[in-house]
Formats: structure tokens, C-alpha cells, sequence
């Protein structure tokens, strides 16, 4: 796609990306903090990471305008044998981080669950059958995000099995936690051939749209992890690669690719992606193809929110202890429940601003303000299905508890720089040096963000290695006084076992009473967890105070303690080398 019109100063450019973060910046900054709305997890992970990452980018990119017109380096062509091994590179790097900063562990009960239905699913079960000596403990076992039907004598995830049933194949082939990376690449592929299909005449704009991908930090943190959210951005790639080849056999496989995204996890992310382009495709007078993609929508409904529930309820049976809510009226009642009293665009989109290179968004609106209208209103602009996707993923900007970036426009990170390359194809000459600045500014500051992530996970791990190194038969979690610490409840590998971790708050006496006479029990509070650098939450439940006296008082409230050093060597380093 060749440029022209009017060339874009990168000076002003960045001076106008700067001036506009700051402005974001403060006015999230006075609605969440100095006119506080409540302290929350997103406005925590705001002072912690976002609101000093973006500090630091918009400040380098103020100081970096004077130098940011010019040259830059030479570029080879992308072609396979110079991509592919990049790609590769950043998937193993992702495989590793999932090990070195999230120390094999999965922070929030969303990646817990989604392992939790891998490791059954792994045995070829649709569920975990419940131990029956466990059964009167099933909820105080799986808190929450559990499947209701059959929940009596089963333990199933609540969401859609498709993410669980790619780490099951990645675990039968050796790692459940190559899956992610294993998305990112599939992902960033398939976003080289659209940007290939796109600017055929424009290397350099090519390298814009994967220089941006490969240095999103919210892309390959969170592919470190079970989320499903790299599946999202992977099958909607994969997805616009087939419909942008065309052919019958492109447009049918785009449809089963659709089909397996909307079972990822909830089925309303990859109709929020493609409608757009069924947009697109009417304004084109493309009917056929339009009235296609319509129907595959239709069938991920009737699949997703009608067929698998049926099929649940018959291999389960019927529904217990909560109500079902993978219906179509359930499904947009609470979403539209959700934007009522969860819509918090600005803590959530500078979320996504911090976790992405510095120049995604800026080059992106820099698209949309170049786009011909007139032509995009004829269906000749594939930068309206682009803007509009992005523009919706935004727009909804719920509460999203944990994730590394906004997570839920995960999905729109690639159209977001594939926008940024028609951006530049338009607006800029080949010189990179502007993209190589971005880039430098962008890693300095996921730096940042790396090493809060792993200050944030490392206390969350060690309470689970800990928890998990117990000798005991069950391990009862008291959460008051600490930040997320009922998420620390879950088994191993997915897996509930020896020890058997309960939330102590849904227990009552009698059942305390019962597990301490046939069971060997330990305690982890907060003598346990505030040490391992669990943050303060102050909160209290004062039936659970009557619990502990009650455990105090028939000596059931012995604590967690470290497992034992197995070497004079970990002795010594147990002790910090005093002696």
C-alpha cells in the first residue's frame, strides 16, 4: 500500500504523544487517586506499575524529539528466514519467563482454573469427579469460577474449554506452558502475513506492525501465562490472514477458526472482532462472504451458549449450588450489568497504553486521522473494520482484576499496529529512525514493568510453595489481612491433593470440627503470609474470629511451617550464613 499526503514531522509526533499521555495520565490520576473513587486492584497496579512506566515514556519522549527525525538503521526485507527465527526467539523468551519472573506459578483463580480443566482434560475427562469424602468441602475447595451443572459430584471450570484443551495437548506433549508461546508465535505469524498483504510495497511498514507487536509487553508477559487472552490475539490474526487470502477454502476456514475462538473461554470476544469486517464486507457489496461470517456468528451462539451448556447438563447433570450463566441473556445481561458499575476506561486503557510500545496508539490515530472516508464508507479501507474493532475494544473497558495490560483488548493489539503501519505507510517516509527511539523508550520502561510483575507474583509464590511443601492433610487458608490470598487456594499442577487447601471463611464449625478429628491440619494466615511480603488488605469476618477461638481452643490451629532443610548447605543458607 503505497503513502501519500502529507508527511508527519516524527518531532511533532512525539512532542503530540507525550503531550497526550500526560494529559491521560492526569486525569486518571485526579479521578482514581486525588478525588479517590475507591482503592481497587486496577488503581493499585496504577501507582505501581502503569503510572511510573508511562512517566518514564512520556518523559523520554520529550527529550527524545530534538533527535527523533532521521535515518536509522537499514532494515533487511521481512522475509521468513529473517521473522520466523525472530518469532521464535520471543516465544522461547516467553516460555522462560514463565518460569524465571512468574517462577511457574499462576497469580489470579481465572489461570487456575483454566489449568485446573487442562489437568482433567489431560486424563480425557469433561470434569474432575469429587472425591466423596471431600464433597461436603467441594466450594470451600473450588471458591468460585466453577461450573454449576453437575457441581454436587463434579469440579469443572466455568469457562469454555477450548484454552484448557490446548494446554492438555501442549501437557500430553511435555509442558502445559508452552501453549502461550506457542499462541504468541502462531499469532505474530499470522500478523506478518496480513501486514505482507497490506503494505506489499512498503518493507519498512511491515517492520513498523511487527517491530510494535514484538515489543508489546502485555503480548509476551502474558503468554508467560495460562490466560486466554494470547489464544484471542492469535486465532483473530490467524483468523484475518484467511479472510484477507480469500477463496472459499480461506473464508470456511476463518469460519472453524471463529468457531475455536469463541471457545476459548467466553464466547462474545470474537464476534465483538469480526463484526467490523462483516461491516466491511456489506459496504464492499461482498453479500456473500458478508452473509457467511454473519452465520458463523449465529452458529458460535447456538455452539457456545446453547449446545455446550445442553451438553454439560446431560454428561453432568443438572445445575447446583449457583445458577447457570453461559446463556445469551445472561451472557449480554451481565455484560451490560458490568458496564453499569465496572466501566473504568481511564485506570484501564492507560493499562494498556503502559504494556504496549510507546508509538502503537499515537501512530494509530494517526491512521484513523488519514483515512479517506469516502473510500472506507465504500468498503475500500480495511483501516474502518480495524478502527472500529479497536475502537469498540476500548470503549469497553471493564474492571478486569489481574492481567498484564489490559487483557481485554488483548485481541486488538494486532489491529492496533497493523493501524500504526497504515498510519506510517501514509504519513511517513522509510526512515526508521522514529521506531527505533519507540522502541528503546518502550523497553526501558517494560523493564520497569518486568520487575513489578515479578515484585507482585513473588510473595504470591513463595505462600504456594510453602502451602505446598506441607506435611499435613489439609491446609486451611485465613485470608483477613492480606491482598488476594484466597486465590492460594488451589491444588498442585492443577490438580487437588495432599495437601487439600480450603478457604477456612467457607467452612463452618462442625465441619472444622470434622476435618480436625479425621485429618491432619494445618493453619496459614497472615503470620505466614505477611513475612513472604503478601500486601496488607484490611479486612476482617467476624464469624471467621469465632472459628479460630474455637481452633485455638481443641489445638486444630497449628500453622504452615517451611519445610525442613534437606542439606547442611540449605541449613546454612536457611539461617543467612550466620554462623
Amino acid at each position: 500500500m503505497s503513502g501519500t499526503g502529507r508527511i508527519v514531522d516524527a518531532r511533532r509526533l512525539f512532542l503530540g504523544g507525550a503531550v497526550g499521555l500526560a494529559l491521560w495520565l492526569g486525569a486518571t490520576f485526579l479521578w482514581h487517586v486525588t478525588y479517590r473513587q475507591g482503592i481497587s486492584l486496577p488503581v493499585i497496579l496504577f501507582l505501581d506499575q502503569d503510572f511510573p512506566a508511562l512517566l518514564i515514556a512520556l518523559l523520554l519522549l520529550a527529550l527524545a524529539a530534538p533527535l527523533a527525525e532521521g535515518a536509522g538503521w537499514h532494515m533487511p526485507q521481512p522475509r521468513a528466514r529473517v521473522i520466523v527465527p525472530l518469532v521464535v526467539l520471543f516465544g522461547l523468551v516467553a516460555w522462560a519467563g514463565h518460569y524465571a519472573l512468574f517462577q511457574n506459578y499462576a497469580v489470579s483463580r481465572d489461570e487456575e482454573v483454566a489449568r485446573f480443566a487442562a489437568a482433567y482434560m489431560r486424563e480425557g475427562l469433561f470434569a474432575r469427579p469429587i472425591p466423596v469424602q471431600w464433597e461436603p468441602y467441594r466450594r470451600a475447595i473450588m471458591p468460585e469460577f466453577f461450573s454449576p451443572f453437575g457441581a454436587a459430584d463434579y469440579w469443572a471450570a466455568a469457562y469454555l474449554p477450548v484454552n484448557s484443551a490446548i494446554q492438555a495437548v501442549f501437557w500430553r506433549l511435555g509442558d502445559p506452558n508452552l501453549a502461550g508461546p506457542a499462541l504468541l508465535m502462531a499469532g505474530l505469524l499470522a500478523l506478518w502475513r496480513v501486514a505482507l498483504r497490506l503494505f506489499p510495497d512498503r518493507p519498512d511498514a511491515v517492520w513498523v506492525t511487527m517491530l510494535l507487536a514484538l515489543s508489546s509487553t502485555q503480548l509476551w508477559v502474558t503468554a508467560m501465562t495460562p490466560y486466554a487472552m494470547t489464544g484471542h490475539f492469535a486465532l483473530n490474526m490467524i483468523w484475518l490472514a484467511l479472510i484477507l487470502r480469500g477463496g472459499w477454502l480461506g473464508h470456511i476456514t476463518a469460519g472453524i477458526v471463529a468457531l475455536a475462538a469463541a471457545g476459548l473461554h467466553q464466547w462474545h470476544f470474537p464476534p465483538i472482532f469480526i463484526g467490523p469486517f462483516i461491516l466491511w464486507m456489506l459496504l464492499n457489496r461482498r453479500w456473500g462472504v458478508a452473509a457467511f461470517h454473519a452465520l458463523t456468528l449465529v452458529l458460535i451462539v447456538f455452539v457456545w451458549a446453547k449446545w455446550w451448556p445442553g451438553f454439560l447438563l446431560h454428561a453432568l447433570g443438572p445445575p447446583m449450588d449457583v445458577r447457570p450463566s453461559a446463556g445469551v441473556t445472561e451472557k449480554v445481561g451481565s455484560l451490560f450489568d458490568r458496564l453499569g458499575d465496572r466501566w473504568q476506561p481511564l485506570v484501564n486503557l492507560t493499562r494498556l497504553f503502559a504494556w504496549n510500545n510507546v508509538l502503537m496508539v499515537p501512530l494509530a490515530m494517526l491512521s484513523v486521522a488519514a483515512m479517506r472516508w469516502k473510500s472506507a464508507l465504500q468498503g475500500h479501507e480495511i483501516g474502518l473494520p480495524l478502527a472500529l474493532g479497536c475502537l469498540t475494544g476500548c470503549a469497553l473497558a471493564l474492571a478486569q482484576g489481574y492481567g498484564w495490560g489490559y487483557r481485554y483488548a488483548h485481541g486488538f493489539i494486532g489491529p492496533f499496529c497493523l493501524l500504526a503501519g497504515l498510519g506510517w505507510a501514509r504519513l511517513r517516509p522509510v526512515a526508521m529512525r522514529p521506531i527505533f527511539i519507540g522502541m528503546a523508550i518502550t523497553l526501558l520502561s517494560a523493564a520497569y514493568l518486568i520487575w513489578r510483575t515479578h515484585m507482585f507474583v513473588a510473595p504470591y509464590a513463595a505462600s504456594h510453595r510453602m502451602i505446598d511443601a506441607s506435611d499435613a492433610d489439609v491446609v486451611l487458608i485465613d485470608p483477613r489481612g492480606g491482598l488476594f490470598v484466597t486465590d492460594l487456594v488451589r491444588g498442585r499442577e492443577g490438580m487437588p491433593g495432599r495437601p487439600m487447601v480450603m478457604n477456612l471463611g467457607m467452612l463452618t464449625l462442625d465441619q472444622v470440627d470434622r476435618l480436625c478429628e479425621d485429618y491432619v491440619v494445618e493453619l496459614f494466615d497472615r503470620a505466614e503470609f505477611r513475612p513472604l511480603g503478601v500486601p496488607l488488605a484490611r479486612w476482617g469476618i467476624g464469624s471467621m474470629d469465632a472459628l479460630r477461638r474455637h481452633m485455638a481452643k481443641v489445638g486444630c490451629d497449628k500453622p504452615v511451617e517451611p519445610p525442613l532443610p534437606e542439606t547442611e548447605e540449605d541449613a546454612f543458607i536457611a539461617a543467612g550464613n550466620a554462623f
